[in-house]
């Protein structure tokens, strides 16, 4: 009996202490990262400040630093450039233009939650003159999405921009264009 009793006692204590152990381990919620937006925001703030600063002093290796090596560039009435060393031209061109040159600055930014990527927009103005000396003005808008790097620095991934122009001309009135293809069907005949 003593026997039996000591492997009651002992079946006992496994149950009590796996029930204990069951209570003990509830399921945990995932540990969400640290809210980081407001900080990476402020840097990417900081980062196109430096980059504008980089474009008025026609700094062509400070102003392509801002790049990730595979970043994408998509100038306007121009090609599709992948790589910071393939923009380069680009940029090495657009610095030899007499006048102040190129400046821009930040309208709005939207940092992801995750805080690894995020997006940028703004104006930019590129004064340059031609070589008659005539000023030459050109206003614009640009979208940056930027991507937070391995040591967690902020580089650009993908660049685009266009400038500010004419707005498209109004659609022709329904009256006008019904009479165009009455007289186009008469002509026609």
């Amino acid at each position: 009996m003593a026997r039996s009793r000591s492997l009651f006692l002992f079946v006992a204590a496994l149950f009590a202490l796996n029930f204990l152990a069951a209570c003990s381990t509830q399921p945990q919620k995932p540990v969400e990262p640290p809210d980081t937006r407001a900080a990476d925001e402020a840097t990417i703030r900081a980062n196109v400040v430096a980059w504008s600063q980089a474009s008025q002093a026609k700094d062509v290796n400070k102003a392509l630093s801002f790049y990730a090596d595979d970043a994408i560039q998509m100038p306007d009435r121009g090609a599709l450039v992948k790589g910071r060393e393939n923009m380069r031209k680009g940029w090495e061109q657009m610095f030899a233009l007499p006048g102040p040159g190129l400046t821009f600055g930040t309208t709005g930014i939207e940092v992801a939650r995750s805080g690894d990527i995020a997006y940028e927009y703004g104006i930019y103005d590129l004064a340059t003159k031609d070589a008659k000396g005539r000023a030459h003005d050109e206003k614009g808008k640009y979208l940056v999405a930027w991507k937070k790097q391995a040591d967690g620095s902020w580089k650009a991934v993908v660049d685009i921009d266009n400038p500010d122009g004419a707005p498209l001309p109004p659609a022709p009135a329904k009256r006008k264009a019904a009479a165009h293809k009455r007289r186009h069907r008469k002509t026609a005949s």
